[in-house]
């Protein structure tokens, strides 16, 4: 009887992107690992898909779905089989350690179909410098693709997703060659319509949400649009005919698309969005901006909440002040404009900015002291690192001892099965450890980043936010003589309790700083939690130096 020499494989079909529609289709790739397959007289098990995936490393679903179809398959399986090397990955260290070294210790090998990879010396190297290759392609195009989107960018070309009210369109450049643009759409005139009507400067952008869906405007999606839609889309300076995007760095440059609006309209829409001098403004937040401090401000006689009003002036006008007329305060107190009050609050907070450096000295106190309480985090994760470490090295203690003849293929097989999945896991698990430690420090560095420029963070954020801060800064409240226009000392927050204002960074002051954060960091950590409500993101401060 003739033996069966037939080999059984799994085959991996890879595509980078759904458009991927020519001589790397799926179709194609299949096509051709079935022909290697035929020719070769291998019979394949079982067909493994990523779609849209990159190869940059091997973290994708179907291709660990692959690896573990072999764990579980031992002695079943003898090749995977890829339409070429890149396909199974552009990135040589994750390719070895996480695909060839798993398939090989199962006795594995992987094979291109349109490749001369196969187990002799010349072969293996082949293998390896076709990864390589890859690799330095993918390299190149990211390089090169950032490049020629930021060149585009600066020339004024939109190459993202059209904004409401605009259509993608390919338009020339001086030199014939299409290039990424917008175009208004049927929307473009409710667009307009919308944008304009804020910049008259007496609607809320809850009535403009309403007056939006009451005008037939919709996403372009269809649904009705949220007020936080109308607040991005009041913010576009793309309706104004500019480009800004992560390849301008977020300036504006003078876009190729026709505007909707003028750039006075988009520029008093940023005012009325920002600015606290103007008088016109969100009629819901009319009040407030002309008391933003209000509920801050403590009377200096009777120590309660001063008051906000807007007496009539002789001109007809009104003059918003904040003033206290408790019995008990009667001609003891004074009552002060709104305008000179918030000036008074602005120097009060240049005052207790601390310096640049001992700013950057605290924020490094900060992060030490986070790392140092979070030991236990740390422990984890040191100890996780040398699990894997361990696994690693017994590894391929068993592979020496199967090839020493030490144990027998099946043993060899269990261990090697049991140390992949717990690596598996360990490495699932160290990943989400080091987030943890990565976001502690970021939400320390937004911190920080925010009192930097906390006047002028102050001036430019949005009602709610000043508010919120405000009672974060100072929770029980702010004493203030209307009278000298001096604050009184107050209870303030625990991010600048335990650091001076003073330029000293001597060592003393690093000892004593130190000292502090250490002894009271629990209070600390709280209050940075805090910060990050407020603060979720450091990228997304109202103000940046």
């Amino acid at each position: 009887m003739m033996e069966n020499n037939t080999k059984r494989a799994v085959a991996y079909v890879r595509i980078s992107s759904l458009r991927q529609v020519d001589n790397e289709s799926p179709d194609t790739q299949k096509e051709k690992i079935q022909q290697y397959a035929d020719a070769n007289n291998i019979e394949v098990a079982e067909w493994f898909y990523d779609e849209a995936k990159s190869g940059k490393n091997t973290d994708r679903e179907q291709l660990q779905n692959l690896l573990a179809f072999a764990l579980k398959h031992v002695n079943k399986i003898d090749y995977v089989i890829v339409y070429k090397m890149n396909r199974a990955s552009r990135d040589l260290d994750s390719y070895v350690n996480n695909v060839k070294l798993v398939l090989k210790s199962r006795g594995i090998t992987v094979r291109s179909a349109t490749e001369p990879v196969d187990d002799t010396k010349m072969g293996r190297f082949m293998e390896n410098l076709f990864v390589i290759l890859g690799q330095l392609d993918n390299d190149g195009k990211a390089e090169s693709t950032v490049d020629n989107m930021t060149a585009l960018a600066e020339q004024g070309y939109w190459q993202h997703p059209p904004v409401l009210g605009y259509d993608s369109v390919k338009i020339p450049n001086a030199s014939g060659k299409l290039r990424p643009s917008m175009q208004p759409n049927a929307l473009a005139d409710k667009v307009k319509l919308i944008l304009e009507r804020f910049s008259e400067g007496d609607i809320t952008k809850a009535a403009l949400t309403r007056f939006a869906i009451e005008s037939g405007l919709r996403s372009r999606n269809g649904n009705k649009l949220s007020e936080d839609s109308i607040n991005r889309l009041l913010k576009s300076a793309e309706h104004a005919g500019y480009i800004h995007d992560k390849f301008t760095n977020y300036e504006l440059v003078e876009g190729k698309h026709p505007p909707l609006i003028s750039k006075t309209t988009y520029e008093q829409n940023q005012a009325l969005l920002y600015s606290r001098n103007s008088h016109k403004g969100q009629a819901h937040l009319k009040a407030n901006l002309d008391y933003s401090l209000k509920g801050l401000l403590l009377c200096s006689n009777c120590n309660k909440p001063m008051y906000a009003s807007a007496p009539k002036t002789g001109s007809g006008g009104h003059s918003p002040r904040y003033h206290c007329s408790r019995a008990t305060c009667k001609g003891k107190t004074s009552s002060i404009g709104a305008k000179v009050a918030e000036e008074d609050y602005i120097k009060l907070l240049k005052q207790v900015k601390p310096t640049d450096g001992i700013l950057k000295l605290y924020k490094s106190i900060l992060i030490k002291e986070a790392n140092h309480e979070l030991s236990g985090l740390n422990k984890k994760v040191s100890n996780l690192r040398n699990e894997l470490n361990n696994i690693s090295e017994t590894r391929a203690s068993t592979i020496r001892k199967f090839v020493e003849d030490k144990i027998t293929t099946n043993d060899k097989s269990e261990l090697i099965d049991d140390l992949d999945k717990r690596k598996l896991e360990q490495s699932s698990l160290l990943k989400e450890l080091e987030e943890q430690q990565s976001v502690r420090e970021a939400d320390i560095e937004s911190a920080i980043n925010f009192m930097e420029q906390v006047d002028k963070q102050w001036v430019v954020s949005e009602f709610d936010i000043q508010q919120r801060f405000q009672k974060m800064m100072f929770p029980d409240g702010l004493v203030y003589d209307s009278k000298t226009r001096e604050f009184g000392t107050t209870n303030i927050s625990p991010m600048y309790r335990y650091i001076p204002n003073k330029k000293d960074t001597s060592v003393s002051l690093k000892s004593n700083l130190v000292d502090l954060v250490h002894s009271n960091w629990n209070v600390i950590l709280s209050e940075l939690n805090r910060w990050k409500q407020l603060l979720p993101d450091s990228t997304g401060l109202a103000y940046s130096a």
